[in-house]
């Protein structure tokens, strides 16, 4: 009796819902209405056993009846699933489900939308068989085949762990496939981490994990990254190839290039790559070091391309890319790094003021910075066959009393001890009427004051 009431109270409360679009009734309505009812009572209730029984009846009797009862059917049968002990009942309710998602395309299409589902579902059941390996990877083709953009977030690593398990259980798969299934794969994430901003951090883990069973799955070494990655990259065109009109009343900086998020994302791998494999020397790691850094600003990646740079011997070129990590980065001991790199650069290239000045605004920076101070004090030192006149002795000999005054302020005692050896001798001092303590000025291109002083002996 208790039944009949609780179908009675079930039939009216969803009689509206039950009559709307789409609901195709058979004529025995009232049989069909009440097997609905009970499965999905039963359905909410977690006595998913009993749900199959009205569930399967309306299944063979009113397969058109409406799209709930695949969702809902799927819903039962991960309920069963779950719950079965049995390898074999669990592995038949599995290809019921497998089942009921064909069942729903040919009643209510949606080809894409499902078979992305089925994929997903069927991943969650088979990732660790290796006898479905085959089938899964087939099921995801289709589905990206399908889907393109819009496969599901949850079938993307889930793809190329699959494509890494049947490679290396079946070798069936080339590595030119597998990579062709990872470029998919990563388009696909770069194409939503434009359109789905609030999402990026998330995609960007995709992404990780999808480079990490990348070399988990062929090898990928200088080798791969220099002939099959950078010929990839280059052949991406710039989003501003075409030739712009200059509009003369707008004085914001007009970008040389703009890279496409295709790009800078295969940039960005090319460079990971490139560090695994260290071969960060090759031209394409460089070339990639620039696309990300045209794309977002970052110290680390700025100091990369003006350390190449510079073992290039593109010395300008790495002297624009030093400025631009400091202005990129506010903190004050990396900018001090930067400084104290272009000090030695301009050291290199034989230009000793601004050598001096870098290395001033390293210790402007860090105080605490003895490099930089025995970087200055070695230019004082060698300066003394270019700055010498050779008209007094003691005059030529001052670049080492300014040496050593940069020495001891860096805590360098045996440099000091070693500039003052070239000290002026007192016997000098007294031959040209000078006396310790006087104030002098070192002239050429130091131009800085001195205490007069002797060396020891």
């Amino acid at each position: 009796m208790k039944r009949l009431i609780l179908i009675f109270l079930f039939i009216v409360s969803n009689k509206l819902l039950f009559s709307q679009p789409g609901w195709n009734w058979p004529e025995n309505k009232s049989l069909a209405e009440e097997k609905n009812v009970l499965y999905t009572d039963y359905l909410k209730q977690g006595d998913c056993l009993s749900s199959l029984e009205h569930h399967s009846w309306l299944l063979n009797n009113v397969p058109n009846l409406h799209v709930s009862i695949y969702q809902n059917g799927i819903k039962i049968y991960k309920c069963l699933i779950k719950s079965e002990t049995d390898s074999v009942k669990k592995e038949e309710y599995i290809l019921k489900a497998l089942e009921i998602f064909d069942s729903r395309i040919e009643f209510f299409g949606r080809e894409a939308y499902v078979l992305n589902r089925k994929t997903a579902f069927a991943y969650s059941n088979y990732r660790t068989e290796k006898s479905m390996y085959e089938s899964l990877y087939n099921f995801f083709l289709k589905a990206y085949e399908l889907n393109g953009n819009d496969i599901g977030n949850g079938n993307l690593v889930a793809f190329m762990d699959i494509i890494r398990k049947h490679k290396l259980t079946s070798k069936t798969i080339s590595d030119d496939e597998v990579l062709k299934n990872y470029d998919m794969i990563s388009k696909i994430i770069s194409y939503k981490i434009s359109n789905e901003s609030k999402n990026t951090d998330r995609f960007k883990k995709y992404q990780d994990n999808i480079d990490k069973l990348l070399t988990a799955t062929i090898t990928v070494d200088c080798n791969f990254v220099e002939n099959t990655l950078g010929p990839k990259l280059i052949a991406i065109p710039m989003l501003n190839d075409e030739i712009v009109e200059t509009n003369y009343d707008d004085t914001a900086p007009v970008p040389l290039s703009v890279y496409s998020p295709e790009a800078v994302n295969l940039a960005k791998k090319i460079f990971q790559l490139s560090i695994t494999g260290k071969c960060t020397s090759s031209d394409i790691a460089l070339e990639a070091a620039k696309i990300m850094l045209s794309s977002e600003p970052d110290f680390a990646i700025a100091k990369f391309i003006a350390g190449r740079e510079q073992a290039n011997k593109n010395y300008d070129v790495s002297l624009n890319f030093y400025d631009k990590a400091i202005e990129i980065t506010q903190d004050n001991h990396q900018k001090a790094e930067i400084y104290f790199n272009k000090a030695k650069l301009y050291t290199f290239i034989g230009n000793k003021e601004k050598s001096r000045k870098s290395a001033k605004l390293s210790i402007i920076l860090k105080p605490n910075n003895p490099n930089a101070y025995k970087l200055i004090g070695n230019l004082y030192m060698t300066s003394y066959e270019d700055c010498k006149e050779s008209k007094s002795r003691v005059e030529d000999r001052l670049v080492f009393i300014a040496a050593y005054n940069m020495f001891k302020k860096g805590g360098l005692i045996s440099q000091a001890n070693q500039a003052r050896e070239q000290f002026p001798s007192m016997e000098e001092l007294f031959n040209e009427n000078l006396e310790i303590g006087q104030i002098m000025n070192v002239g050429c291109w130091i131009k800085e004051n001195v205490v007069l002083n002797k060396r020891n002996n």
